[in-house]
């Protein structure tokens, strides 16, 4: 009888019961005897057990032969069975009604409905998180050799296992190995290579794993049949999909949607409850940044963020998406898509595991996605279209003016034995200049044009060197920092100034090849020479020699164990 409020007066209805107060008590009343639906349709046999088959069919051949082993390992993620699993093994055992040679408890004796009521004596639950120091294991070991009160064994069940101190484990290894006869003990854990492996040989493992989302939503259509819940298949579909593998998340979430709707609960009011993202719209947004279009990205993800979507179960349907395009390319070969569809999906990983415990995840959404659309444009734009590069005339360049002292030279040259040569006058170079480029679109259907033929000689060879150099490790980047690269239109000449740079560049020429295609394109050829010794006639045939590789400047740096960081124009007048 719930509890009354205030005076009896006398009024029509029930003897007893104020009139003012009778909605309330009946209302207290509900609020006391209600059961959350996972509590409520826990398995209670090993037959209503779902998705562990292998597990189920070997803890019941243990009862029913008895051989029941000492101590028990069930490992797995969240949601899977594994305490009700150890209910149920507890519940099996101590089943006073359980005929010879099975393994399935009456739930009908004392025994079961204890268990299943949870004020079993003999069973003793155990939260390893908060239970998990040596002096809680010491208190374990003292009781452990009382008898059982009520049916034959003793089980313990101790969760989060892995949360128990190091020295807690060591001191219940022991008891572990030989426990009384009386004694059971089942471990589960969520995270089973924490357990130490002086523990799980001495327990027999059970690993439960994900249950699959056809045996989800069966299990859901189940519960909400009897539970008098109309909801749509595909809802049912989007919450075993939403759940991972955890059952008791499903349920969770169905007994959430129940008061929602006095109808048929939708499809979108299980994604508005869940904060999840129509497909669509995620696939919207997720072809707005591979297309490099950032402005309509942002404005997509501000769309959904206002419509009440979280931002980590969007960013999993953003994974989802880019995983699906990545196998489609992978299976039409397709080598251009491939690679921005890894780099996406490398980006998206890395940014799932932020969004959980950043502080104003929408902000680090937004500027992943437009990191991405930004690169997907540069890229879109380098397989679109044709760079053409027209020359123009350049004002030649001359050295600054050299602040070496004469006496620093006419030493090393004596030593050397190589005579000083005579100090030229001011030497000339030409140079290109900033050179315009045009863009020019491939025609429609992505053909190149017939008259296309080898790639011109490119002005900027130079800037197009420095880009293969900043790719390249910093080892490699090393041998190949002193090359001066010449181009010809056809092949990329690359001069090496001393033998050992050259030696090592000829061993990583396979690391420099794939990058020069890639800038200069594929036809380009590599070359790799060793520029002769110093002197006249030193510099390669039919080459302008540069300002730094005159004899004067090559002499400083030498003596001064220097290099040239800069050239300058100057006035000659």
């Amino acid at each position: 009888m719930p509890q009354q409020f205030g005076p009896e007066p006398e009024a029509s209805g029930a003897p007893g019961v104020p009139q003012s107060t009778r909605g309330c008590a009946v209302t207290l009343e509900t609020f006391m005897t209600y059961q959350t639906l996972y509590r409520k349709y826990r398995s209670q046999t090993f037959s209503d057990l779902v998705g562990q088959d292998a597990v189920t069919r070997a803890l019941q051949g243990a009862i029913a032969t008895g051989r029941v082993a000492h101590a028990y390992l069930f490992s797995g993620s969240r949601g899977t069975g594994k305490t009700s699993s150890a209910r149920l093994l507890a519940k099996a055992l101590n089943c006073i009604n359980r005929a010879e040679g099975t393994a399935e408890p009456c739930n009908r004796c004392a025994a079961c409905q204890a268990v299943t009521a949870g004020n079993a004596l003999d069973v003793i639950e155990i939260d390893a998180a908060s239970n998990r120091g040596i002096d809680d294991i010491r208190d374990l070991r003292e009781k452990v050799r009382l008898a059982p009160s009520q049916g034959k064994y003793k089980v313990y069940i101790i969760d989060e296992a892995h949360m128990l101190s190091g020295d807690a484990f060591n001191a219940f290894l022991k008891t572990l190995e030989e426990p009384p006869p009386h004694v059971v003990f089942v471990l589960c854990t969520t995270e089973a290579q924490k357990v130490p492996l002086t523990v799980l040989g001495r327990c027999q493992q059970f690993p439960f794993r994900r249950l699959s989302e056809e045996v989800v939503a069966a299990r859901l259509a189940q519960i909400a049949e009897q539970e008098g819940i109309l909801i749509a298949p595909e809802a049912l579909a989007l919450l075993a999909r939403t759940s991972e593998g955890s059952l008791r998340d499903a349920i969770g979430y169905l007994d959430q949607l129940a008061p929602l709707s006095t109808g048929q609960i939708e499809l979108a009011e299980a994604r508005g409850l869940l904060g999840i993202a129509d497909p669509l719209a995620v696939a919207q947004l997720f072809d707005a940044v591979m297309e490099g279009k950032a402005h309509d990205a942002l404005h997509s993800l501000n769309a959904l963020y206002e419509g009440g979507v979280e931002m980590r179960p969007l960013v999993r349907g953003l994974m989802e998406r880019c995983r699906d395009l990545l196998i489609r390319a992978i299976d039409g070969r397709e080598a251009g898509a491939r690679s921005r569809l890894s780099a996406a999906l490398d980006a998206l990983l890395h940014l799932d595991g932020e969004v959980r415990r950043h502080a104003e995840p929408r902000f680090l959404v937004e500027a992943t996605l437009v990191r991405l659309a930004v690169g997907s444009a540069g890229d879109n734009g380098r397989d679109g279209a044709t760079v053409v590069i027209a020359a123009a005339p350049a004002p030649p360049i001359v050295i600054e003016k050299l602040v070496v002292e004469a006496s620093h030279i006419a030493p090393a040259a004596a030593r050397t034995g190589t005579p000083a040569a005579a100090p030229p006058g001011p030497l000339r170079v030409e140079e290109p200049a900033a050179l315009p480029v045009a863009i020019e679109p491939r025609p429609a259907g992505g053909v190149e044009p017939a008259a296309a033929g080898p790639i011109e000689p490119a002005a900027d060879v130079m800037e197009a060197w420095k880009r293969v150099l900043a790719e390249l490790r910093p080892v490699v980047r090393g041998y190949f920092r002193e090359a001066r690269p010449e181009y010809d239109g056809t092949t990329l000449v690359l001069w090496f100034p001393y033998a050992f740079h050259h030696k090592s560049a000829l061993d990583n020429r396979a690391a420099v090849e794939p990058l020069v295609a890639a800038h200069l394109g594929a036809s380009v050829t590599l070359d790799l020479r060793l520029s002769p010794g110093p002197g006249p006639g030193a510099s390669p045939p039919d080459r302008t020699p540069a300002p730094e590789e005159h004899p004067l400047v090559q002499e400083a740096l030498r003596t001064l164990d220097g290099r040239v960081v800069h050239v300058r124009e100057t006035d000659l007048q």
